[in-house]
C-alpha cells in the first residue's frame, strides 16, 4: 500500500513538474534562413507597450536569421550594439544561445536600458510565430519570451521595413 501511494505521488509530481505550455512556433529554421526583421512593437508582460526610441547613437532593433553550415545563426542590432548567436527551433520551441555583442556605449541611459532589456527578452525567447498578410504586403514575426513579453517584428524587404503605421508601431510613444 505504501509503495502504491509513493508511486502515485511521484507520478503526480512528474506530470505537474514536466508539463510545458503548448508549442506555438509555426515556423522552421529553414523558413527563416536569409530573412531580416525590424522591431515595430514591444508588448511587455504587463500588457503595456515598451517605448521604442528611434535615433540616438543607434538604429532600429533588428534580427536576421542565417545558417552557417548546420548551425542556425541570429544576428542584428540591439539598438546601439550588434549581436550574434546561435539558436535552435524544434518541436515548436525556440532556444537562443548566449549572444556575443559589440561593446559600444549608448549615448543615453534610456537607450542603454532598451538595449539591455531587448537582449534579456531575446535570451529568454520561447516561441516564434509568423504571419503573412498578402493583402497589405506585410510579413510579421512575433517572438515571445518565457516572461510573457512579445516582440513584433516586420520583415525588411530590400533593406526597407514597411511604414510603421501599417503594423501598429509604438516608436516614439
Amino acid at each position: 500500500m505504501r509503495r502504491a501511494v509513493v508511486i502515485a505521488c511521484l507520478a503526480t509530481w512528474a506530470l505537474a513538474g514536466c508539463s510545458m505550455p503548448k508549442p506555438m512556433s509555426n515556423v522552421s529554421a529553414e523558413d527563416l534562413a536569409g530573412t531580416g526583421w525590424e522591431l515595430q512593437h514591444w508588448e511587455q508582460n504587463n500588457g503595456a507597450a515598451y517605448p521604442l526610441m528611434p535615433g540616438g547613437n543607434g538604429g532600429p532593433i533588428s534580427i536576421r536569421f542565417s545558417r552557417d553550415g548546420a548551425a542556425n545563426i541570429l544576428s542584428g542590432s540591439a539598438g546601439c550594439n550588434r549581436y550574434r548567436g546561435g539558436y535552435t527551433l524544434a518541436s515548436g520551441y525556440l532556444q537562443v544561445m548566449p549572444a556575443a555583442t559589440t561593446r559600444m556605449a549608448c549615448l543615453s541611459p534610456e537607450r542603454a536600458k532598451l538595449e539591455q532589456d531587448y537582449l534579456a527578452v531575446l535570451a529568454n525567447a520561447t516561441t516564434l510565430t509568423r504571419e503573412v498578410d498578402p493583402g497589405r504586403n506585410v510579413d510579421t514575426l512575433t517572438l515571445a519570451s518565457s516572461a510573457g513579453d512579445e516582440l513584433l517584428f516586420v520583415r525588411v524587404m530590400n533593406g526597407e521595413a514597411p511604414e510603421p503605421a501599417s503594423v501598429g508601431n509604438t516608436v516614439g510613444q
